[in-house]
């Protein structure tokens, strides 16, 4: 399409020059400038388009689409000079006197008609191409031709105007045409350094971060970057998602992100940077666990107690760590991690840690061989003081390194609350261990009765 283009200038160029010089007039001589202007345009083009369909190099790791940018403002700078050259003909004709004798006629007349229908067919079809490859080159020789369209009429009224024997027109179309060519200018300068400036354009960061909240579990969206380089638009933005969702499921949040923003923006390249943020409906619990994950140091969070009386609001519980540190180090990233509870809210009183080894050997549990009866008759004595236990089953009993790990099923009214319940299962865990100091643990499940 661009070696097209320059064909077309070629021709203008030697048929408006050959007709300007032989009629001296300004207006087609101006015309024969602004065209071979465009044929140079043309050609910076043509070097353009290739230049900048080269994939990505270790030296241009964003690719070379902005040689087109820099080629559009190649060629603002030819427009602004010959505007100057044009403006300064004209003035020396109109007022110095510097103005020969211009012989123009059907022959001029018919060379400027062809030279309108060349510029439409051309700009038409460089405006379809600038269009479908997103080509700022390929726009800004669109431009070019469609506003000559203008410039040339301009010319031909000045040439009628000085058939029918008004002379000082060919200088005023020329003057037209030189105002024309300095709209052109301005308009491929502002869009050129806005490329090479990397101008966001405008309306695709509103864009980005719409599309980006339409996404569940974004929270909010902190950072947007947008810039253009030749049919690409680099878009990067920052969003906050909560804390506690797992690494997976917040990359398959990112990929919704990203394909979101490439169907409303095509040809996009997106990246998106996720940060974590606490949700505001996190109960205390939730906060406290997303605390501990801010810190890589802490390996887990649990047992995690929180109870309110008249001093005020108490907080405690296990963190594990590594086994290696010192009891020194350990100490001062429990009191950081407390410090960081105790900020969540103003009712905490009090913060204990229980710190812990992560990733040590587990203790190995055989189920024991020992007459069970005797714990079994205990149970059995123990849960008749508490009508609301049904039965107890499924007793399972344990030898770990700490002690007898007891794992049994409590069947409890349906109609209990969960808070009663548990309550309930606790007094029987208390009296079972009270009665079987061999017992280290009890584990009750809670099911409901039939």
């Amino acid at each position: 399409m661009a070696l097209v283009s320059v064909l077309a200038a070629v021709l203008l160029v030697a048929t408006k020059l050959t007709v300007g010089v032989l009629t001296n007039s300004l207006g087609i001589m101006s015309e024969a400038l602004h065209s071979g202007i465009d044929l140079i345009a043309a050609a910076m083009t043509l070097y353009a388009v290739r230049a900048a369909a080269r994939p990505p190099d270790e030296e241009h790791m964003y690719g070379h689409e902005k040689v087109e940018a820099l080629s559009s403002l190649g060629e603002t700078i030819l427009l602004f000079v010959t505007c100057i050259w044009i403006l300064y003909e004209a003035v020396s004709r109109l007022f110095l006197g510097h103005a020969p004798e211009v012989e123009v006629g059907f022959v001029a007349l018919g060379i400027m008609v062809l030279s309108m229908v060349v510029d439409f067919t051309r700009s038409r079809v460089l405006h379809r191409a600038a269009v479908k490859y997103k080509s700022q080159a390929l726009e800004a020789d669109a431009v070019h031709f469609s506003t000559d369209l203008i410039s040339s009429a301009v010319v031909i009224l000045g040439i009628i105007m000085t058939m029918l024997g008004f002379p000082s027109f060919d200088a005023i179309a020329a003057l037209g045409v030189a105002f024309i060519t300095a709209i052109i200018g301005y308009r491929l300068l502002k869009r050129s350094v806005g490329t090479l400036t990397d101008a966001a354009p405008r309306g695709i960061s509103q864009t980005a971060e719409a599309e980006a909240m339409k996404v569940e579990g974004i929270r909010r969206v902190s950072k947007v970057r947008v810039r253009e380089s030749g049919p690409t638009t680099y878009i990067e933005l920052t969003v906050l998602i909560d804390k506690m969702i797992p690494l997976e499921q917040g990359h398959r949040i990112m990929d919704q992100v990203e394909d979101r923003i490439r169907e409303a923006v095509p040809d996009a390249d997106v990246i998106v940077h996720a940060e974590p943020v606490c949700r505001d409906d996190f109960n205390l619990e939730d906060r406290i666990r997303a605390e501990a994950a801010d810190m890589p140091e802490v390996k887990d969070i649990h047992n995690i107690i929180i109870a309110d009386n008249e001093q005020g609001r108490l907080v405690d519980f296990h963190v594990e760590m590594d086994g290696a540190l010192s009891v020194r180090e350990a100490h001062e990233l429990a009191t950081r991690l407390e410090d960081r509870v105790r900020s969540l809210d103003l009712c905490i009183t009090s913060v204990a840690s229980h710190v812990e080894p992560a990733g040590g050997p587990m203790c190995p549990a055989e189920e024991s061989v020992f007459d069970k009866s005797s714990l079994l008759e205990t149970i059995e004595r123990i849960h008749g003081l508490f009508p609301e236990v049904v039965s107890c089953e499924h007793v399972r009993v344990y030898r770990t390194r700490g002690g007898l790990k007891v794992c049994m099923d409590c069947l409890f009214d349906p109609s209990l609350t969960v808070h009663k319940a548990h309550e309930i299962a606790t007094r029987l865990e208390g009296h079972i261990r009270s009665n079987h100091s061999d017992v280290d643990s009890v584990t009750i499940h809670l099911e409901p009765a039939e």
